[in-house]
């Protein structure tokens, strides 16, 4: 266990004897090793080649000025020392970049970014905006409909190298993609997907050999990649996304050259056929520059008119699982699914596979975060957690007090956050967490629980205790006056809500699990 200091760093003139002074800091002020990780993320503070630190004295500055708004003064740690912790921080920052994952960064197109004929020995993920004009559908208060047009669309999709098969894809109502997004994408492609019963149009179907990898080689469920090559996209180089990949698949990285997205020419040429075969298709096509004809159609399409998003979710799921049913040139007149089948049966070409124990914690691929329990016996409080304006707890954990006051390690679901799962810092299984009070109502997703307490925040919401604040927020978008399309998207993000309906009940009891010595209470 690494070593934390207790006592006061006192002023001293000579070297030694602030063992842990650091680290009491970062414990004290939380925002100080965020300033750093962003720091590191943007590419500000690193390595050079030589191994030598560059970014550090801007670093320093902003840790003092944050420590100062903190209320730190010339009798406490840093001020109170000659360098202002800056040695401490220099072997601080040095740690934490030799302990990142590291991220290969192509050099030479030719011998870096050439492609495979091993299947999953590398896949390419990157995001592609869609061009396309989306509808979006309500009842005001009144009964009536309401149609509203949204902001951009994004598809996050990956793809394996050698078969062009499209593992996962994650469609993003938003005006910009994140990294949860990223990571929903990778998260996607190791889950089996099939192909789908029905459809809300009749007119929509698969054509003959049409599917997924589960459809026809339900042994690859779980198959892991060796290298994923990305482009350098803030989303997709932050620390909190590539960490999680690499040490749970078990793969690397490498980041393509800035601004050449031919070194990725499997998934910009799949990007391509997706508009050639979908997108340009469809009305409210919005066309990929501002000359083409389609596009000037597209623009002038009614309202009505246009693709809701339910539909274009199914159209994706049609066009990908066409697409693999496809001959491809470059795959010698093989479709991707026979490309795949001949080389895994026919070569027997080795796959690997996420262990069963694994498939059941794809949750660990999100960012982790450290929660600190909190509650009192005295007070009757049971434990919980809180993370992004809700509390978490579940049987386990209100009946474990000794936890309160400990950090332990959360994994939310950014696609409905009404859950979350919670391990100690030994690796300890606390089991499933569930959200307390009125957000337990109604399915909601990160972004827009962010988006609602921004509401709340700017005085726009108010919301309390059982009442459901995904619901008063839906009724109060349905009352606004002048329509933009921020509400679109905001509309289209709760326009996949299911309606209010009785309380959930209540999670089942949960196994018993080690914890570590910690006592259990029976209340």
């Amino acid at each position: 266990m690494p070593y934390q200091r207790t006592a006061p760093a006192q002023r001293s003139t000579t070297l030694g004897g602030l063992a842990g002074a650091m680290g009491q800091l970062f414990d004290q002020l939380p925002q100080l090793p965020r300033i750093l990780e962003r720091e590191i993320s943007s590419g500000s503070l690193g390595l050079t080649p030589n191994n030598r630190l560059y970014g550090l004295a801007g670093a320093h500055d902003k840790l003092l000025a944050a420590c100062r708004e903190a209320g730190l003064g010339a009798r406490n740690y840093p001020f109170n020392q000659e360098g202002g912790g800056y040695r401490s921080l220099s072997a601080w920052v040095r740690r934490r970049l030799q302990s990142r994952v590291p991220l290969s960064v192509a050099r030479r197109v030719d011998d870096a970014w050439n492609a495979t004929a091993r299947p999953y020995s590398v896949v390419e993920l990157d995001g592609h905006k869609l061009d396309l004009r989306v509808r979006v559908r309500f009842l005001d208060a009144s009964g009536v409909p309401i149609d509203l047009e949204s902001e951009r669309l994004f598809v996050i999709t990956l793809i394996d190298v050698c078969t062009r098969v499209v593992l996962g894809w994650q469609l993003v109502p938003a005006p910009q993609y994140d990294h949860h997004d990223v990571l929903a994408a990778l998260q996607d492609a190791l889950r089996p997907r099939r192909r789908r019963t029905e459809f809300s149009s009749p007119a929509l179907a698969y054509r003959t050999g049409a599917g997924f990898v589960a459809d026809v080689m339900p042994q690859l469920a779980g198959a892991c990649w060796d290298v994923l090559k990305l482009d350098n996209a803030a989303s997709h180089l932050t620390e909190d996304t590539f960490e999680p990949i690499c040490r749970f698949v078990g793969c690397r990285m490498e980041a393509g050259p800035v601004a050449e997205p031919t070194v990725r020419p499997y998934i910009e040429r799949f990007f391509g056929t997706l508009a050639e075969r979908m997108s340009s298709k469809l009305p409210g096509a919005t066309g990929r520059h501002p000359h083409d004809r389609a596009g000037q159609r597209g623009r002038k399409t009614a309202l009505p008119l246009l693709a809701s998003f339910t539909e274009l979710e199914e159209l994706l799921d049609v066009s990908i699982a066409n697409y693999h049913a496809t001959p491809h040139d470059g795959l010698n007149g093989r479709s991707p699914l026979e490309a795949l089948q001949f080389a895994v049966e026919q070569r027997a070409t080795p796959v690997r596979t996420l262990p069963l124990s694994q498939r059941e914690r794809l949750h660990q691929l999100q960012s982790v975060h450290l929660a600190t329990v909190r509650g009192s016996v005295a007070r009757g409080v049971a434990p919980y957690v809180s993370l992004y304006g809700a509390r978490y707890s579940s049987e386990v954990l209100q009946r474990s007090p000794g936890l309160s006051g400990q950090r332990i390690r959360v994994y939310l679901r950014p696609d409905d956050m009404r859950e979350a799962w919670a391990y100690l810092p030994s690796g300890a299984d606390l089991g499933r967490l569930v959200v307390l009070e009125g957000w337990r109502y109604s399915r909601h997703t990160l972004r827009l629980r962010r988006h609602i307490l921004r509401e709340r925040r700017l005085g726009r919401l108010r919301f309390a205790g059982e009442q459901d604040p995904v619901q008063l927020f839906a009724q109060a978008q349905h009352r606004g006056g002048r329509r933009k399309l921020q509400d679109g998207t905001v509309a289209l993000q709760l326009g996949a809500l299911p309606r209010p309906g009785p309380r959930p009940p209540p999670p089942a009891r949960p196994e018993p699990v080690d914890l570590d010595g910690l006592s259990v209470q029976n209340f």
